[in-house]
Protein backbone atom coordinates (compact mmCIF):
# COMPACT_ATOMS: atom_id res chain seq x y z
CA UNK A 1 0.00 0.00 0.00
CA UNK A 2 2.88 2.36 0.73
CA UNK A 3 4.22 2.08 -2.81
CA UNK A 4 0.85 3.09 -4.27
CA UNK A 5 0.70 6.22 -2.15
CA UNK A 6 4.24 7.20 -3.16
CA UNK A 7 3.36 6.82 -6.82
CA UNK A 8 0.15 8.80 -6.36
CA UNK A 9 2.01 11.58 -4.61
CA UNK A 10 4.73 11.59 -7.23
CA UNK A 11 7.72 11.50 -4.89
CA UNK A 12 9.53 8.89 -2.84
CA UNK A 13 10.58 8.85 0.80
CA UNK A 14 13.94 10.39 -0.08
CA UNK A 15 12.66 13.31 -2.17
CA UNK A 16 10.48 15.81 -0.35
CA UNK A 17 8.92 18.81 -2.08
CA UNK A 18 10.88 22.07 -1.97
CA UNK A 19 10.82 23.65 1.47
CA UNK A 20 9.74 20.48 3.27
CA UNK A 21 11.83 17.91 5.11
CA UNK A 22 10.94 14.30 5.78
CA UNK A 23 9.68 13.69 9.31
CA UNK A 24 12.50 11.22 9.92
CA UNK A 25 15.08 14.00 9.43
CA UNK A 26 13.17 16.34 11.71
CA UNK A 27 12.90 13.68 14.41
CA UNK A 28 16.63 12.88 14.16
CA UNK A 29 17.50 16.57 14.49
CA UNK A 30 15.20 16.93 17.51
CA UNK A 31 16.87 13.93 19.17
CA UNK A 32 20.34 15.42 18.55
CA UNK A 33 19.29 18.79 19.97
CA UNK A 34 17.72 17.14 23.02
CA UNK A 35 20.90 15.14 23.65
CA UNK A 36 23.00 18.29 23.34
CA UNK A 37 20.73 20.13 25.79
CA UNK A 38 21.04 17.30 28.32
CA UNK A 39 24.82 17.34 27.94
CA UNK A 40 24.93 21.07 28.73
CA UNK A 41 26.18 22.08 32.16
CA UNK A 42 23.55 22.59 34.85
CA UNK A 43 23.98 26.37 34.90
CA UNK A 44 23.35 26.51 31.15
CA UNK A 45 20.17 24.51 31.59
CA UNK A 46 19.09 26.91 34.32
CA UNK A 47 19.86 29.90 32.09
CA UNK A 48 17.98 28.31 29.20
CA UNK A 49 14.98 27.68 31.44
CA UNK A 50 15.15 31.28 32.70
CA UNK A 51 15.38 32.56 29.12
CA UNK A 52 12.34 30.51 28.14
CA UNK A 53 10.41 31.79 31.17
CA UNK A 54 11.35 35.41 30.44
CA UNK A 55 10.56 35.05 26.74
CA UNK A 56 7.10 33.73 27.57
CA UNK A 57 6.54 36.51 30.11
CA UNK A 58 7.74 39.14 27.61
CA UNK A 59 5.34 37.84 24.97
CA UNK A 60 2.41 37.83 27.39
CA UNK A 61 3.18 41.34 28.64
CA UNK A 62 3.55 42.62 25.09
CA UNK A 63 0.19 41.15 24.12
CA UNK A 64 -1.37 42.50 27.32
CA UNK A 65 -0.05 46.01 26.64
CA UNK A 66 -1.42 45.93 23.11
CA UNK A 67 -4.75 44.58 24.34
CA UNK A 68 -5.07 47.21 27.05
CA UNK A 69 -4.32 49.99 24.58
CA UNK A 70 -6.83 48.58 22.09
CA UNK A 71 -9.57 48.37 24.71
CA UNK A 72 -8.85 51.91 25.88
CA UNK A 73 -8.75 53.23 22.31
CA UNK A 74 -12.10 51.74 21.27
CA UNK A 75 -13.68 53.33 24.33
CA UNK A 76 -11.88 56.62 23.64
CA UNK A 77 -10.52 56.60 27.19
CA UNK A 78 -6.73 56.18 26.97
CA UNK A 79 -5.01 56.45 30.36
CA UNK A 80 -1.31 57.07 29.78
CA UNK A 81 -0.32 56.28 33.37
CA UNK A 82 -1.67 52.73 33.00
CA UNK A 83 0.06 52.25 29.65
CA UNK A 84 3.31 53.70 31.00
CA UNK A 85 3.28 51.35 34.00
CA UNK A 86 2.70 48.33 31.76
CA UNK A 87 5.41 49.48 29.35
CA UNK A 88 7.86 49.90 32.26
CA UNK A 89 7.15 46.34 33.41
CA UNK A 90 7.70 45.11 29.86
CA UNK A 91 10.98 47.01 29.71
CA UNK A 92 12.20 45.42 32.97
CA UNK A 93 11.49 41.94 31.62
CA UNK A 94 13.22 42.85 28.35
CA UNK A 95 16.34 43.97 30.25
CA UNK A 96 16.36 40.76 32.32
CA UNK A 97 15.99 38.73 29.14
CA UNK A 98 18.90 40.59 27.54
CA UNK A 99 21.06 39.87 30.60
CA UNK A 100 20.28 36.15 30.42
CA UNK A 101 20.95 36.03 26.68
CA UNK A 102 24.25 37.82 27.23
CA UNK A 103 25.21 35.29 29.90
CA UNK A 104 24.35 32.47 27.50
CA UNK A 105 26.64 34.03 24.91
CA UNK A 106 29.42 33.98 27.49
CA UNK A 107 29.40 37.70 28.13
CA UNK A 108 29.98 38.48 24.46
CA UNK A 109 28.03 41.35 23.01
CA UNK A 110 26.70 44.65 24.26
CA UNK A 111 25.98 44.89 27.98
CA UNK A 112 22.97 47.06 27.23
CA UNK A 113 21.05 47.63 24.04
CA UNK A 114 21.98 50.90 22.34
CA UNK A 115 19.77 53.78 23.38
CA UNK A 116 17.80 55.68 20.79
CA UNK A 117 18.48 59.39 20.38
CA UNK A 118 16.04 61.68 22.15
CA UNK A 119 13.03 62.54 20.00
CA UNK A 120 11.62 66.07 19.96
CA UNK A 121 8.15 66.44 21.50
CA UNK A 122 5.23 65.97 19.13
CA UNK A 123 3.77 69.41 19.79
CA UNK A 124 6.95 71.14 18.52
CA UNK A 125 7.80 72.92 21.77
CA UNK A 126 11.18 72.57 23.44
CA UNK A 127 11.37 70.25 26.46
Amino acid sequence: MTGIWRRLRGWGASAAPDGLQPASKLAARARREAAAAQAAPAYDRELLAERDRLTERFTLLQADLGGVFYEMAIRDHVRMEVLTAKAAELQRVDQALEAVERALRGGIGPAQPPTAPAQPPLNGSAP
